[in-house]
């Protein structure tokens, strides 16, 4: 099953939790300049300019800002406050729709390792994951 999802010109944010990482993005923001889908490589440049090369699956975008919200909703009495409040501005970040918010959103969900689950997601589906949706629906 081939993805077709291209991922050029979306902002990404470099797994935070890397511990082994040549490029030495971990945890800063990016935009994908090239995916390379055949040989499975995404080029991203960061802020200072420099450029790197990583595998999609250490590359984490947000959420669409209705499903953060919705989980907020949801969830968000359980949550402990700081998390709480960081999933808040995230959604709000979200929901001005420009280029600069969606940076600041990345970047307080990068700092945040407890909200990960709730506001990120891999910036191309697996295989894997691709069929498990597929077959939710």
């Amino acid at each position: 099953m081939q993805n077709s999802e291209n991922l050029n010109g979306t902002l990404v944010i470099v797994r935070p939790d890397l511990t082994i990482d040549p490029a030495n993005g971990q945890g800063k923001v990016a935009i994908v300049t090239y995916d390379r889908q055949q040989s499975n490589e995404v080029y991203v440049n960061f802020a200072n300019g420099r450029e790197g090369v990583y595998p999609p699956e250490l590359l984490l975008k947000l959420k669409d800002r209705q499903t953060i919200l919705s989980d907020l909703k949801r969830d968000g009495a359980a949550m402990p406050l700081d998390n709480f409040k960081d999933l808040y501005k995230v959604g709000l970040l979200l929901d001005r729709g420009t280029s600069t918010a969606q940076w600041q959103a990345l970047e307080i969900a990068g700092k945040n390792p407890a909200i990960w689950e709730k506001a990120l997601e891999p910036a191309r589906l697996t295989e894997k994951q691709v069929l498990e949706k597929a077959y939710s629906r």
